[in-house]
């Protein structure tokens, strides 16, 4: 699988090379700091599949110049911002996968191996705002969830894992962060579910997971 790397800041750029470059199934085309420079080097290249760091000047519009010279390339989009507007600006122009801003190195190469088999992939929290919109165009009326759709991928990891009983310290060794952070995602869950304890969030975890099960 070929990949080109579109990314503005060199040593950001260069590192994921390297890293994609030491995972056996992935072959790094070519790399670009600019979206002009990107899409020369994807006509040339012709990669399988293109990823894009939506800080990179241009963002979206990068990805619709993708579309227009290589349509059969798939692109993943790294480091979106998770709000609706960012993300259907992405699908509109063409992104068929999304690593969220604080999406680990294995998300990364998960999201590009998936893509290159021809998935769409999309975070549970990301695809539900998709759906919300999608109803509302075709005129459905609101399109309402239990709350998921609030929280990010990460937070959703970290509800999970307090339903599994794991204290902040566990999570923040789990998910390879700061015990800070994880107390800060924590306040967000609390907040975006209006909520005041662990057992309210474990509860509903349960609720969300038995949902998705069913």
């Amino acid at each position: 699988m070929n990949v080109v790397i579109i990314a503005a800041v060199r040593l950001y750029r260069d590192g994921l090379a390297d890293v994609l470059r030491q995972h056996g199934t992935i072959t790094v085309a070519g790399t670009a700091a600019s979206g002009p420079a990107g899409v020369e080097c994807v006509q040339r290249c012709r990669p399988d599949l293109v990823l894009v760091d939506t800080s990179t000047p241009g963002g979206a519009d990068i990805l619709a110049d993708l579309r227009a010279v290589a349509p059969g390339t798939r692109v993943v989009v790294l480091g979106v911002v998770e709000t609706a507007a960012e993300i259907l600006q992405c699908v509109e122009a063409g992104a068929v996968g999304y690593v969220p801003r604080d999406g680990s190195l294995t998300d990364l190469i998960a999201t590009l191996e998936r893509a290159g088999k021809g998935e769409a992939v999309c975070p549970p929290d990301i695809l539900a705002e998709l759906l919300r919109r999608v109803t509302e165009l075709t005129g459905g009326g609101p399109f309402t969830t239990d709350g998921s759709d609030q929280l990010t991928s990460r937070e959703l990891q970290v509800v999970r894992l307090i339903e599994n009983g794991l204290t902040n310290k566990e999570i923040a060794d789990r998910l390879s962060m700061a015990v800070p952070t994880v107390k800060n995602h924590i306040h967000n869950v609390f907040d975006k579910l209006q909520i005041r304890r662990r057992a309210e969030a474990a509860a509903w975890a349960r609720r969300h997971y038995q949902r998705e099960r069913t």
